[in-house]
């Protein structure tokens, strides 16, 4: 026999026999016409940049993985025409783990995603069109919303980094776990919110739970609801809520953080031991108002507009706490300089507040007193620091100086 035939034989039958390794296989066609659908229902389907205008299915067993292997941002567009579907236990994979992103990894919807599986590891998703969430979405670092979403009560919307930019409507109904939300659209929660920094120029709902939630809330921002806004753990987020625009809910409980800004609270306010309120100017809460904690009032002269006032619609109560006065530009009390500081329909407690003084150099002592007009803080005696009578007697000496001199010429 032909040694070269027997040769060719023997390779032939060796790799028949060897076994065969499943590649990922690309899905197609790229693009995906309106009318055709491409159903993913197995774990080694990819692709790079893909554009779908018709369906494309990930069933329960199917994970779709959006290959970030190249040197380049790879993007999945799901058109104004496609339906992007991820079943219960079916995953789409923006490629390399969170937070070791090498490359632009970008999802955009212009059509209707609805997800019941998990959407991970995306750098950047876009949505102008209907994103419906009844599973994960999570490790995504920024999410730009000026469609609708829709986070159904099994659903859980979380983001690393830059967060979330809303500009159409977002309804949440399971759990929003977003590190930065802008608001300039409509966001309404009948879930939770938690750990979130909350920035708001628009309008924002909440009728269930705000939990250790800082919010910034702008001039011209409404916050409205009938749900409860809880602070109780400083978290890796800033402790700051700014209301400078209208917040209002059933009740609020600042146990942690500081409350500041020239805004409007409804509802029933308690400020724990851990929670510090600044008026920036006029803040007020219209509702009644429960404290253990420190009211910082902020003081740049005694007449109206030169110190903050805490202006309470309802009747304020303290167990304890503390009122810090600070002094600023350069102030200094007089003996019988007086301010009403809280405004308030009843006060009880008001004796229970330790009163301590910050800002310019002195030894200050003081009465806190309250009436039917409120609370209010009388200078009983005002010590310069030793440095500080050395300044006033330096300027004394060279005020008898100038006299003198004046006085010399005249004669």
């Amino acid at each position: 026999m032909n040694m070269t035939k027997i040769s060719t034989l023997l390779t032939s039958i060796a790799l028949a026999s060897a076994p065969v390794f499943a590649q990922a296989y690309q899905i197609g066609p790229n693009p995906n016409p309106v009318d055709n659908t491409i159903d993913v229902l197995s774990s080694d389907a990819e692709t790079y940049n893909f554009t779908n205008f018709g369906t494309l299915h990930v069933g329960k067993n199917g994970t779709l993985l959006i290959n970030t292997t190249l040197p380049e941002d790879i993007t999945l567009s799901n058109e104004s025409s496609g339906n992007l579907i991820i079943d219960s236990g079916g995953s789409l994979n923006g490629g390399i783990p969170w937070p070791h992103y090498d490359w632009w990894t970008g999802l955009n919807n212009s059509g209707t995603l609805n997800n019941s599986g998990k959407v991970e590891n995306f750098f950047s998703i876009g949505n102008s069109g209907l994103l419906d969430n009844h599973g994960t979405l999570s490790k995504i670092v920024q999410i730009y919303n000026s469609g609708i979403i829709n986070n159904s009560f099994d659903g859980y919307l979380g983001t690393t980094g830059d967060g979330l930019v809303n500009t159409g409507i977002l309804n949440n109904y399971g759990r929003l776990h977003l590190a930065d939300i802008l608001n300039d659209g409509t966001l309404v929660n009948y879930g939770l919110v938690e750990d979130s920094l909350i920035h708001n120029r628009s309008i924002l709902t909440n009728n269930n739970v705000f939990h250790n939630a800082p919010i910034w809330n702008a001039a011209g921002g409404t916050i409205n609801g009938s749900g409860t806004y809880i602070y109780d753990e400083v978290t890796a987020y800033t402790g700051e809520i700014i209301n400078n625009g209208s917040f209002s809910q059933a009740s609020f409980m600042f146990n942690q953080g500081h409350v500041s800004g020239s805004g409007n609270f409804t509802g029933e306010a308690t400020l724990g031991s851990g929670a510090t309120v600044s008026p920036g100017g006029p803040l007020t809460f219209n509702g009644d108002f429960h404290s253990s904690g420190t009211l910082n009032i902020g003081i740049s002269g005694t007449e109206p507009g030169q110190y903050a006032v805490l202006v309470i619609n309802g009747n304020a109560d303290f167990t304890g706490g503390n009122v810090s006065i600070n002094f600023s530009n350069d102030f200094f009390p007089s003996v019988g300089d007086h301010w009403n500081f809280l405004v308030a329909d009843g006060i009880t407690g008001f004796d229970s507040l330790n009163l301590s003084f910050a800002g310019v150099v002195g030894k200050f002592k003081g009465d806190l007193t309250s009436d039917s007009l409120g609370g209010h803080l009388l200078i009983t005696s005002a010590v310069p620091e030793p440095g500080t009578y050395a300044m006033l007697l330096a300027g004394l000496g060279l005020l008898g100086f100038v006299a003198h001199r004046r006085k010399t010429i005249t004669i």
